[in-house]
């Protein structure tokens, strides 16, 4: 840590939502960031979570359907076609499958004076009983590959807390889309990540 930096914390989807901007945005992210680190009262309530909450009490009780349609009927006009494509794309996303729900806990990955915390909102078996910390992405805009193999790649850095001997996997829910890693990937993502944490602290400096 350089001296007298303090460490900077932020969760994986700042760092992606980060990482998927570009050019004049980047400071503006990164100042807005700022302002919740130092305020967390400041923050705007997250109505992905209920939506993430949702998926995961329908995949526990094997309920999917009826737990994504609660969750449509109780939403309100703003956030009723956001609940509703992502209700849609989880169960095409599911189609024939039926993975177990797993325990997966909570980590860190620290790049430099970056420290980015980790909460994959799933654990999941698949039925060849590979098991994967899973990262939901529910936003509207398309997940990029590139974006999704940062999260993968930091999902993997923090493995050994979130779900020892388990793999990452990342899904796009809207589009029925995930991504995983391959060997080849990670030998060019490392740097990738690192010089991403290096350029975000120099933007999260003169905040």
């Amino acid at each position: 840590m350089e001296e007298g930096r303090a460490m900077a914390y932020i969760t994986l989807p700042t760092f992606v939502g980060y990482s998927a901007s570009s050019g004049p945005s980047r400071s503006s992210f990164v100042r807005r960031q700022r302002r919740l680190y130092e305020d967390p009262a400041r923050a705007a309530f997250n109505y992905y979570r209920r939506a993430a909450n949702a998926v995961r009490s329908g995949r526990a009780a094997n309920q999917d359907e009826v737990a994504l349609r609660a969750l449509v009927n109780a939403a309100d006009e703003r956030t009723k076609p956001h609940y509703s494509a992502i209700a849609e794309g989880w169960l095409r996303y599911l189609g024939r499958r039926s993975p177990r729900l797993i325990e997966v806990g909570r980590g860190r990955c620290r790049l430099g004076d970056l420290e980015i915390g980790v909460s994959p909102q799933l654990g999941l078996c698949k039925s060849n009983g590979r098991r994967y910390a899973t990262w939901l992405y529910f936003k509207e805009e398309t997940l990029t590959k590139s974006s999704a193999q940062l999260a993968l790649w930091v999902l993997e850095q923090a493995m050994p807390d979130i779900l020892p001997g388990g793999e990452a996997l990342v899904i796009d829910v809207r589009r029925a889309k995930e991504f995983q890693l391959t060997p080849r990937d990670r030998e060019r993502l490392r740097p990738w990540a690192r010089s991403e944490a290096s350029a975000f602290l120099t933007l999260w400096d003169v905040a």
